[in-house]
């Protein structure tokens, strides 16, 4: 590529170009604590645990720091009880011997994938009978507009609402704040959308279902990443995914099959 087409671009920028090439980016990200002197690790955990008021769990928080900073050298850590060693071996030669709030906590995270996935299902479901009920349904410029627009309110309020408040909600509220917060709209506006009587009124409960959704979408992806070990585990991980998947197909086929539709 440097050598024959460079697209205008400088020797330096081809060098570079080139260089990038020969010599791709690790895929593994940098442990953030590696190299790191000793004393200035535990002075930041002691710093870390009086800002966070968790000076309770201070020696706790040495020995993760310590571990976290070279997890292949836990054996020949003399900070380490024998029995907390025997844990952290027991990660790696029994992956699937892990204590049931873990289990708890995917399986509470893929319910939030789920619930998600019946929304969306929902909408689509009521696209089959709302233009009709609210008189929209004629093939007109206006008619065909405001279906479109009834449709992709979820998606309208999901990225231009939902996804720009769930950063100051997890600054305030944390991940497990935000996700009551989003819980309570998705809640409310798919029992207001049976009430309703109008499109506009549907689209002001699409658009509350959106700003739900879009605050809380990635949230139970990011309790599960932070709660893995990232080397094992990721078949319980992937779980997530599947429930999303085929709870989303199953409903279609439910709604197709209640509206006698066909399926080719």
């Amino acid at each position: 590529m440097s050598g024959h087409f460079n697209g205008g671009l400088s020797k330096q920028q081809d060098h570079e170009l080139g260089h990038a090439e020969k010599h791709p980016p690790s895929s593994k990200l940098k442990n953030p604590l590696a190299g790191i002197p000793y004393d200035k690790l535990m002075s930041d955990v002691e710093q870390f645990a009086k800002d966070k008021e968790m000076t309770h769990i201070l020696p706790l928080l040495r020995k993760g720091a310590l571990v976290a900073q070279n997890p292949s050298a836990f054996e020949s850590m003399p900070e380490l009880e024998p029995d907390e060693r025997k844990v952290l071996r027991e990660e790696i030669t029994h992956k699937w011997r892990q204590p049931f709030s873990l289990y708890a906590t995917i399986a509470t995270c893929s319910i939030g994938a789920a619930v998600q996935g019946w929304d969306q299902t929902g909408s689509n479901g009521a696209n089959l009978s709302f233009p009709e009920e609210f008189g929209i349904n004629t093939t007109s410029t206006r008619d065909t507009f405001l279906v479109g627009l009834v449709n992709a309110a979820p998606y309208i309020a999901a990225a231009f609402l939902g996804c720009w408040i769930s950063d100051p909600l997890n600054f305030h509220f944390g991940r497990r704040g935000t996700i009551f917060f989003s819980a309570i709209f998705c809640l409310v506006s798919v029992i207001g959308a049976a009430f309703t009587r109008n499109w506009y009124e549907l689209f002001v409960t699409r658009v509350i279902l959106g700003i739900g959704m879009g605050s809380k979408a990635s949230q139970p992806r990011c309790i599960q990443r932070r709660t893995l070990q990232p080397d094992g585990n990721q078949s319980i991980n992937r779980w997530e995914g599947f429930m999303d998947s085929e709870t989303y197909h199953m409903s279609e086929y439910a709604l197709l099959r209640r509206n006698k539709i066909k399926i080719k």
